[in-house]
């Protein structure tokens, strides 16, 4: 018998209060085998680094490996439902924006991901950066919605996949300019802003850390972001509220849940031991560097975030018409 449900069990049985000393210090002693960070996508993806950072520092922290492991499929689906599965208990996994996507994107979901993960603690925010090949004759917000009307879906628009976060931000904001653009879909982001790079697209919303190097090298031109305020990294270009959009409101952000089986102590314990991480000033100003902004918070703020993010998106997702099954 797993040693969560052997816990619950006996404390209703009639040994539960000479038990129930022992199930706490178990709890308290969680974990006593390796943990896995799921990553729900390829390796070297924008959040591999913020969870390899904290699988070192988490595994410091609590005497056993964490260890990274990428799953990636299904628009990050195939890893999440490895989470929500998970009956060891030592389990966790690193949850983005796709996932409050995917439900409404999806008719059938393998999971529940309200319902069947844990919340932990947010990680971050990052943003986007809306971009164009170099050889385009638009450098600003105001020009390329212009060229888009005049010239209805000649534009074509790249992005990560079919129900990527870069495919939905730009069907949002083909809905807030009014515009028509044609989307191309790629397998994968990297090659998506590599083709962008080589002229073979020609706009982008882009995740900040592997754009910005393009953008300063002057491979690509950076139009506007998608932050509230400028970014650190890219002080020279607007944000969408400076540019006319302001109804635009798009922030990415990551976290951590962990599987259903993981102690509810052990959440805790790993929500204080996360934002710690999160709080150093060398480990932020190292990510405010490729446009991300670590950001913690408890554990119910993560969740309250998910369950907001995933009924705004439903209404664009809805209003685009977006099915992929």
């Amino acid at each position: 018998m797993k040693r969560r449900s052997f816990c619950v069990n006996a404390i209703g049985a009639v040994g539960a209060l000479a038990l129930a000393p022992s199930c706490v210090a178990a709890a308290k002693a969680w974990p006593t085998r390796p943990v896995r960070i799921i990553v729900p996508s390829m390796g070297g993806s924008p959040w591999d680094p913020l969870a390899r950072l904290l699988a070192e520092r988490l595994g410091a922290a609590f005497g056993q490996p964490f260890i990274v492991e990428n799953k990636s499929g299904a628009t990050g689906t195939i890893g999440m439902d490895a989470v929500a599965k998970d009956t060891s208990g030592d389990t966790l996994g690193v949850i983005f924006m796709p996932h409050v996507l995917t439900p409404s994107l999806f008719r059938k979901m393998p999971y529940d991901i309200l319902r069947d993960v844990q919340p932990v603690c947010q990680t971050q925010w990052s943003y986007n950066v809306l971009v164009v090949r170099a050889a385009l004759p638009i450098h600003s917000m105001a020009e390329l919605v212009a060229y888009a009307r005049d010239n209805p879906g000649k534009l074509s628009m790249a992005s990560g996949g079919n129900g990527s976060p870069a495919h939905v931000m730009g069907e949002y904001f083909k809905q807030a300019s009014g515009t028509s653009m044609l989307h191309v879909p790629y397998r994968g982001p990297v090659a998506a802003l590599k083709d962008l790079i080589g002229g073979q697209a020609d706009v982008m919303f882009a995740a900040t850390a592997p754009a910005i190097p393009f953008v300063q090298s002057g491979q690509l031109r950076a139009i506007g972001v998608t932050s509230t305020q400028r970014l650190d990294a890219l002080p020279g270009v607007p944000t969408f509220a400076e540019a006319g959009y302001a109804q635009f409101d798009v922030r990415d952000w990551a976290g951590i849940v962990a599987s259903p089986a993981v102690p509810a102590t052990a959440v805790g314990r790993l929500n204080a031991a996360i934002n710690k991480v999160l709080a150093e000033p060398d480990v932020q100003a190292q990510y405010a560097k490729m446009g991300i902004y670590l950001h913690g918070g408890s554990a119910q703020e993560l969740g309250a975030l998910m369950q907001s993010e995933l009924v705004k998106w439903r209404g664009v997702i809805k209003s685009a018409g977006l099915q992929l099954d």
